[in-house]
């Protein structure tokens, strides 16, 4: 056999070799880009729940502001039983307790003062959080009385490791 034959027989035997090499690397290639894309939707997920959680813990400050800010509205029992279920409408709350623009916010008693609240709170939730998502606030006591401390919940819907769950955050307001 000479070097010629010797040579053309040994490319015959890979000829095909370097094909399937191609081959098992592209299908090892998409499974690695597969893995990518998985790790991407779980970073996503993962800062989807950071950003819930960082707008509700705003929100309930905001909430819990509002209540050391009114008092007043606190010690009547006006934010005992709250939730912005159905509180942000269309039509802003007679009367409206905030300058908006050059016009004058109104004077209001510490009643109503606590519906603007729960109307201004339920608005930002809408604005901020996923469908669905809710304010409550509760006295902590069964008969609520001057002093009484509060629980201010925010919930709302989330995707964890692909499932749906419910995130929240509670604050207890002490007065």
């Amino acid at each position: 056999m000479t070097l010629n034959q010797q040579s053309a027989a040994t490319r015959a035997g890979t000829a095909g070799f370097t094909l399937i090499e191609i081959l098992i690397a592209l299908v090892i290639f998409s499974i690695g880009l597969l893995g990518l894309a998985g790790m991407q939707l779980r970073g996503s997920e993962g800062t989807n729940m950071a950003y819930f959680r960082s707008q509700a813990t705003l929100i309930a400050n905001d909430m819990a502001e509002r209540m050391h800010a009114n008092r007043a509205g606190v010690d009547a029992n006006a934010y005992a039983n709250l939730s912005s279920a159905d509180a942000c409408t269309d039509e802003a709350p007679d009367p409206f307790c905030a300058t908006q623009g050059t016009s004058q916010g109104a004077s209001c008693s510490a009643a109503q003062m606590a519906v603007f609240d729960n109307y201004t709170i339920a608005c930002h939730i809408e604005d901020s959080l996923p469908v669905e998502s809710l304010l409550s606030v509760t006295c902590n006591d069964v008969l609520c009385t001057v002093g009484s401390s509060h629980t201010v919940v925010i919930a709302w819907s989330e995707v964890d490791e692909g499932r749906a769950r419910t995130g929240d955050v509670t604050l207890v307001v002490l007065p």
